[in-house]
């Protein structure tokens, strides 16, 4: 069968082993089971890589898994990876269906065959127990390189081929013997070979682990009951999501429409994403139709591993909250059953082979974002204003002739979460879909040429709103050797979007030198830009949108964010209506206060930041990078 004739979006039948009753105690205890051996393999997976993405930012997923590719169960960490295993293996099956054997492990990073991007390998432990294959342990993690055109990260790639070597479905041991011919080929075509080697190490000891506890648990309780109660935790997942969805009055819900910066080629070319919500019953569709066609560059998002499960995130995660929802739900096939996703073949949601598709995290974040936001009509208390839902995944890299081997940094700049009924936003912090952790600046220092000189929140203020938006950061890293910078980002110029008449947010930023005479703004998506010893750059992230009008919020919260610096005594005024009798000591002036609110009629003049602040250059740095690192380096 060709690629071309593969079938992008299949659900697997209905599962063929006989399933025996499973008493509720010993349901509970095999859930219970099934939870901590995905997080113990996830464990061992973040403890033993060799690269920061994974072994600090936790950029990796986990679980257990049937024949099919059904999930049993998943670790807690980065959504888009567990979410995407079930897929990825649907599509090595497409190649090995009927011939794993027990002893394999199988590598697989195909884009148009279930991977989220290719960069995001995927190592696959068949598990059998008594000669009877139950199915699979496997992860997938974020690795340094995959030997495309640039080091880390290729935004701009031709094609599918151009940005990686691609491993479909190749068995890297074969009944437990290592594949030394393909062992070689996969270490000798990349960059960063001990770091990769590293990182798929810990990747197979943490299938091995997984597969060790999975067997165990079937010599205790028997296939059959094990088996039974993965099912049926997947039925009860599924009956608990559409219960939810049923409460959603029937009808179709949209967001307003998104504008991605360009395709990493074509500057000034915005992208469209139109996100429309249909409920019927206790049926949810996400369709994308409308969205831009599908880009020449990398641009482009898989289908499979990433669209479909970024819609399943954005559903899980509002109906299912785990804080906020009575019960503990378990996340497993039962809710990829639930929702059913529209993207228009030839869309930059669902592109035509061999379109390449590394460069895809910040349209999923779209996505997700347009959801939440077409849902905040019917579920106001549920859903929250417009988050960053982008980034700058960067990649910096330099050549070490001593070595004969790259060194590769990835680094995931934090953005902020939208205003929620009832609370202010989170500031800092990874959003949405990626939820990786930050990489330590000390990680960074002892280990790369690479020196942070300002990270903390950026200083402009937080959108407004009766629940006010979060802030993202200010980072600036320099080089303190010449090397090479890429990344994959998004937003500059399209801002998050505030709800019940709470603000917009700000837009992210890029600049190389800023505030010196070697200032340059560099666009969200580049590839391979050189940087020389002493040069830095700067990121700014979105501040998130605000969650309701800002002149509901109680005067003395408004005072509390000018003391903490998340607005200004101006903006106070302007958006939120509050007076001061006296701007030293912030001093309410109640009648002031009451008598300004009133002339504003109950909105605020303005809708967002960017109409605030009125196009005008950004303000700098609170904490100017070192002029002493500056005269270094010669850089006025």
């Amino acid at each position: 069968m060709s690629i071309l004739e593969y079938e992008v979006g299949r659900k697997p039948g209905p599962p063929t082993r006989p399933r025996v009753e499973v008493d509720p105690i010993t349901l509970r205890v095999l859930g219970g089971a099934f939870n901590a051996i995905a997080q113990e393999m996830a464990g061992v997976l973040f403890r033993m890589s060799y690269s920061s993405i994974i072994r600090e930012s936790e950029d990796l997923g986990a679980g257990i898994f049937d024949t099919q590719g059904r999930e049993l169960c998943e670790s807690e960490s980065t959504p888009m990876h567990i979410g995407s295993l079930p897929w990825y293996i649907r599509g090595f099956l497409y190649r090995l269906e009927g011939q794993v054997e027990e002893g394999d492990v199988i590598l697989h990073n195909h884009p148009y065959l279930g991977a989220s991007h290719t960069p995001d390998i995927a190592v696959a432990v068949p598990i059998f127990h008594e000669g009877e294959h139950l199915g699979f342990a496997a992860v997938t993690a974020h690795v340094l390189d995959v030997g495309g055109a640039f080091p880390g990260i290729n935004a701009d790639a031709f094609d599918m081929y151009a940005e990686a070597k691609i491993y479909n479905g190749l068995r890297w041991y074969q009944g437990g013997e290592l594949n030394e011919d393909l062992d070689r080929m996969i270490f000798d075509n990349v960059r960063t070979e001990t770091m990769n080697r590293g990182d798929l190490n810990a990747m197979l000891a943490a299938c091995e682990l997984g597969n060790e506890r999975f067997v165990k648990l079937c010599e205790r309780y028997g296939a059959d009951i094990v088996m039974s109660a993965a099912y049926d935790w997947m039925d009860y997942s599924e009956r608990m999501l559409r219960a939810e969805i049923a409460k959603i009055p029937d009808g179709e819900y949209k967001a307003p429409t998104g504008w991605l910066d360009d395709d990493a080629r074509n500057r000034g070319v915005r992208l469209r994403v139109e996100t429309a919500v249909r409920v019927e019953g206790d049926d949810i569709t996400v369709d994308l139709t409308g969205s831009n066609a599908e880009v020449p560059t990398g641009y482009n998002v898989p289908f499979e591993g990433s669209l479909l499960v970024g819609a399943y995130y954005a559903v899980r995660t509002v109906l299912l909250d785990e804080v906020t929802f009575p019960e503990s739900v378990p996340q497993n096939d039962g809710i990829f059953r639930v929702v059913d996703v529209v993207a228009p073949k030839g869309t930059i949601y669902n592109p035509s082979f061999p379109r390449a598709c590394f460069s895809r995290f910040c349209q999923v974040q779209r996505v997700v974002d347009n959801v939440i936001l077409a849902l905040s009509d019917a579920l106001p208390k549920q859903t929250t204003a417009g988050n960053s839902a982008g980034l700058h995944f960067c990649s910096y890299s330099g050549f070490v002739e001593d070595t004969g081997q790259y060194w590769i940094y990835l680094e995931v700049n934090e953005g902020s979460y939208g205003g929620r009924y009832g609370k202010d936003a989170m500031d800092s912090v990874d959003n949405l879909m990626a939820n990786t952790r930050n990489n330590p600046i000390e990680e960074l220092d002892m280990r790369f040429p690479i020196r942070c000189e300002q990270y903390e929140l950026r200083p402009e203020p937080a959108a407004p709103g009766r629940w006010r938006g979060g802030i993202g950061i200010i980072r600036r890293n320099r080089y303190v050797e010449d090397g090479t910078y890429s990344c994959e980002g998004d937003r500059q110029y399209d801002p998050p979007h505030g709800v019940y008449e709470g603000w917009d947010g700000l837009v992210a930023s890029c600049r190389k030198n800023p505030d010196t005479d070697r200032q340059e703004h560099l666009d969200a998506k580049v590839t391979g830009v050189p940087f020389e010893a002493g040069e830095f750059i700067e990121f700014r992230e979105p501040n998130a949108a605000g969650y309701g009008n800002p002149l509901d919020r109680s005067p003395e919260l408004v005072r509390e964010d000018v003391l903490d610096d998340f607005t200004t005594v101006e903006l106070a005024r302007d958006a939120y209506g509050v007076v001061f009798a006296d701007e030293q000591t912030l001093e309410i002036d109640a009648d002031a206060t009451a008598r300004l609110r009133a002339e504003l009629g109950g909105k605020a003049r303005f809708a967002s930041l960017t109409d605030y602040f009125d196009g005008r250059e950004l303000p700098p740095s609170s904490a100017p990078v070192s002029k002493a690192s500056n005269e270094q380096f010669g850089i006025a």
